[in-house]
């Protein structure tokens, strides 16, 4: 069974726009009734997006992309490539930043290490959720910060497309917060995903996992 399923039309909306359900109406005749679903734009010229803007981006955009194989000792879930590339390209051209050498073949070696591609698994210890692990703490930093920002509720992260979104977003961040002194390179990017005082290991595991499940390709 593939991991991503495209939602029905009226749970995407456009960037600058979001879903109303529910909504009561008043008919010419005096009669109320409930409009199922309808999009709606948004006040405001703050970039926000909104889960059905995530999906409406990536169900709407271009999914043509090269596979991206295996990571070693794990099923390949190609289904998930695109889906990848897709967040890379896409945050790259809204301008953000990430480090050298980060590929879509490391963002699915983080995959595999953070949830072994399972899509609502928890984390035992902390607030982490779904296939890139977002905690309460990103979800909620990620709503203040100067651009780019996501609004997401906890269920929208069950959802491979906007879970992946905010953890390649999440990434760019987390580059961003690398401190003045510290070499801002790919191994301290992984290392700060994960956590900036605890994560060389972390660090060490996803770029050994990468080198294994890169071997032979070209």
């Amino acid at each position: 069974m593939s991991l991503i399923k495209r939602p029905p039309t009226l749970k995407m909306a456009p960037p600058g726009s979001h879903v109303v359900t529910r909504q009561a109406r008043i008919s010419k005749n005096g009669i109320r009734y409930f409009v199922k679903a309808h999009v709606r734009k948004n006040r405001g010229k703050k970039i926000v997006l909104l889960p059905e803007n995530l999906l409406y981006l990536f169900w709407h955009g271009d999914h043509e992309y090269p596979t991206i194989g295996a990571i070693k000792r794990f099923p390949e879930f190609p289904e998930l490539d695109a889906v990848i590339h897709f967040w890379l390209n896409y945050w790259q051209e809204f301008g953000l930043l990430f480090p050298k050498g980060m590929d879509p073949m490391v963002i699915k070696t983080m995959i595999a290490i953070e949830s072994s591609f399972r899509p609502k698994v928890r984390a035992a210890e902390s607030t982490a959720y779904g296939l890139m692990q977002i905690t309460e703490t990103a979800r909620r930093d990620i709503k203040n910060i100067n651009d780019g920002i996501l609004d997401l509720e906890k269920k929208d992260l069950e959802d491979p497309v906007i879970n992946i979104a905010m953890g390649i977003r999440w990434i760019s961040y987390k580059y961003t917060c690398i401190e003045k002194g510290v070499k801002k390179d790919l191994y301290n990017t992984i290392k700060y995903y994960y956590d900036k005082r605890k994560g060389d290991e972390y660090a060490h595991k996803v770029l050994n996992l990468y080198r294994l499940s890169t071997i032979g390709k070209s």
